[in-house]
């Protein structure tokens, strides 16, 4: 930062894209989301804008998508700046495993990298997928599902945590295991 704006610099300190940005994030999967007169869009590591400054607000990327956001609603750019999921969702997460959860009237779902939704949203409450399954919630109960959708662990949990090698947290009557 220099003068109340964000740049980028190289592993020497050399400046190779000039402070000019109101706001900077890092980089991620070779381009960084940067904020202009109020709006986002992203810049390659030659400083070059591959996506314009238009978004109310922009996250990093994660497997080929970023979340962005417009009038309130969000959605998903590609590398190049296509647009691959309009701002429809009222929450969006970053994809994992090629799936990202949304939002939607209180309810959440999954869409895969396509936008395509794989899962709709019925859910009160979602996690990430890891190891294939996702915790999901149903009145304040959660349980699991795969990436077709199907229930894998019935919504019987109090809690319910990501798998990792093979085991998640759950936890019942005030107790984990």
């Amino acid at each position: 930062e220099q003068n109340g704006k964000s740049g980028f610099i190289n592993t020497k300190g050399e400046m190779v894209i000039p402070c000019i940005y109101d706001y900077a994030l890092g980089f991620s999967e070779g381009l960084a989301p940067v904020k202009q007169n109020d709006k986002w869009g992203f810049i390659n590591t030659k400083g070059e804008v591959v996506v314009p400054c238009i978004y109310d607000d922009a996250q990093s990327f994660s497997e080929d998508l970023a979340r962005v956001e417009q009038n309130g609603k969000e959605g998903y750019v590609n590398t190049k700046g296509e647009v691959v999921v309009p701002c429809i969702y009222d929450n969006t997460w970053w994809f994992s495993e090629g799936f990202a959860r949304v939002e939607q009237n209180e309810k959440w779902g999954f869409i895969n990298t396509k936008g395509e939704v794989v899962v709709p949203c019925i859910y009160d409450g979602a996690k990430n997928f890891s190891e294939c399954l996702a915790p999901v919630e149903q009145n304040g109960k959660s349980g699991f599902i795969n990436t077709q959708g199907e229930v894998v662990v019935p919504c019987i949990y109090d809690g319910a945590m990501n798998f990792s090698e093979g085991l998640a947290h759950v936890e019942q009557n005030d107790k984990w295991g």
